[in-house]
């Protein structure tokens, strides 16, 4: 597939897919647009169904998920047109930068390359250089490419695309939750197959190591008495799922993911080999430092749906080689205040349910420490003439976003958000910049929150948390409770 083909489809989506949204009195219409623009992308696609994913959706690509940064590429350009970084971000602040980046190319012309080569390129970019590559590239080629490179959020939600897929096959429409089902344990390039294929078998398969799923969300818990009966668990580092697999034969290998399905690295050591498995780990950067859970071991891929302590008793027949942490029981309704006082810094507590994991639905609570610590999303950010940082904060309403009040960053996380911002390319300027899709989180006290208006009055935000994302963020109905 051509890369200027792909950009076709990719400016087509989003500009149908923006109006879509914005239009409601024509929205029919703007749909059927998004739906032959796709039937059409599916069709002169072909066999290369996987490189239109690996080009649109970097979250679910088999290539890197960001080849660079915005930032790199500043100080790049900066570098060999003798520019000064703070005249770039001075000029470019709030700008999209895909575009601009985009301008650099000639209006025509090109070389023609494939995805595959384009996505190949794209891992030379610290080397080549950003101005040597713009001129391989013409505009519309670019566009694609760079938003590509630099991880930007693709032109229609992959739920939304393979669903308009579905449209197009015998097999007749999937909902939105029947896709998002089968998200859980498949790659959208192999729903696709099922979706075209001769006989498309849609049923979702269980736990397949090598095969990354939706993990469970552990929601914020503020009672100081547990929901139901549960397992204690101690935090001290970061979860992730730890996919062991056998390749080539007699050669175990084993690839980190988050509950996100995205990869986070391939440890150096393997808790035990021997056994192609999933196992829940703790990790310092990419070591593993201890097993936390086993959810499939060999053949039986069902494991997952067992008990907490059935999986934890099969984990124990492996003698793994770095320490097993397990949860202690805890029937409903215990006060655990003498758990969370006996937590050091930067520990965290969750309770685990007790029954099997819900691919994608609730696993159990996170407890932090303070009961009054919750973590709200920023979603917007702006600074005044006096360079202080300020920021909207949200909570989620069900899974629609509910802004609950204003806070000024001290300089510490101000600057802390602001490289985090300034790496996926957006520069903080002096009018509200909106950021909420990229996922920031916060922990702050709530001191106080006005039910009336459903605002907090009072908080200190205590640090950005780059472990949380989206799904931690807390509900509105964890705010109106801990104000009662």
């Amino acid at each position: 597939m051509l890369l200027a083909d792909a950009a076709k489809v990719s400016e087509a989506l989003r500009s149908y897919y923006r109006d879509y949204l914005r239009d409601a009195e024509n929205r029919s219409t703007h749909f059927r647009f998004c739906l032959d623009t796709v039937e059409g992308a599916v069709r002169n696609a072909e066999e290369d169904l996987e490189q239109l994913i690996d080009v649109l959706y970097p979250e679910h690509s088999r290539f890197p998920r960001q080849f660079v940064s915005f930032r790199e590429l500043r100080d790049d350009v900066c570098k060999k047109l003798s520019i000064s970084p703070l005249v770039w971000d001075e000029a470019l602040a709030g700008k999209p930068m895909v575009p601009l980046l985009a301008l650099e190319s000639p209006e025509f012309g090109g070389e023609g390359m494939t995805v595959k080569q384009a996505l190949n390129l794209m891992g030379r970019i610290r080397d080549d250089g950003f101005l040597k590559i713009a001129t391989r590239l013409n505009e519309r080629e670019a566009l694609l490419f760079w938003a590509r490179a630099t991880g930007e959020r693709p032109p229609l939600p992959v739920k939304r695309f393979l669903q308009m897929v579905s449209y197009t096959t015998l097999r007749g429409a999937q909902s939105l939750q029947s896709i998002s089902t089968m998200l859980e344990t498949m790659r959208p390039a192999e729903i696709l197959q099922r979706m075209l294929g001769d006989k498309p078998d849609m049923e979702v398969r269980t736990m397949q190591p090598g095969q990354p799923f939706l993990g469970p969300v552990f929601k914020a818990w503020d009672r100081m008495t547990t929901p139901s009966d549960v397992y204690v668990d101690v935090m001290a580092n970061p979860r992730r799922y730890l996919h062991i697999t056998e390749f080539p034969t007699g050669t175990f290998r084993g690839v980190l993911y988050n509950r996100h399905k995205q990869v986070m690295g391939k440890p150096l050591t393997l808790p035990f080999t021997g056994h192609e498995a999933i196992v829940e780990v703790e990790v310092d950067g990419i070591e593993v430092t201890h097993v936390t859970d086993l959810l499939s071991i060999d053949d039986n891929w069902d494991l997952y749906k067992e008990d907490y302590r059935d999986r934890l008793n099969a984990l124990a027949t492996l003698s793994p080689v770095v320490p097993v942490k397990e949860g202690k029981f805890v029937p409903s309704g215990t006060d655990y205040t003498n758990y969370v006082e006996a937590l050091e810094a930067g520990e965290k507590m969750r309770l685990v349910k007790p029954g099997g994991i819900l691919l994608g639905g609730e696993g159990g609570w996170t407890i932090l420490k303070d009961a009054f610590h919750i973590q709200l999303l920023v979603s917007a950010i702006m600074r005044d003439t006096d360079y202080e940082t300020f920021v909207r904060l949200s909570s989620l309403d069900g899974f629609e976003v509910y802004e609950v009040g204003q806070a000024k960053l001290s300089a510490s996380v101000a600057q802390h958000v602001r490289q985090r911002l300034a790496q996926q390319g957006l520069l903080v300027g002096q009018d509200w910049l909106p950021v909420d899709e990229y996922g920031v989180v916060v922990v702050l006290e709530m001191k106080g929150f006005s039910l009336a208006e459903l605002k907090m009055t009072d908080a200190d935000i205590l640090y950005a948390d780059d472990n949380l994302g989206y799904s931690d963020v807390s509900q509105l109905t964890d705010l109106i409770e801990m104000a009662n």
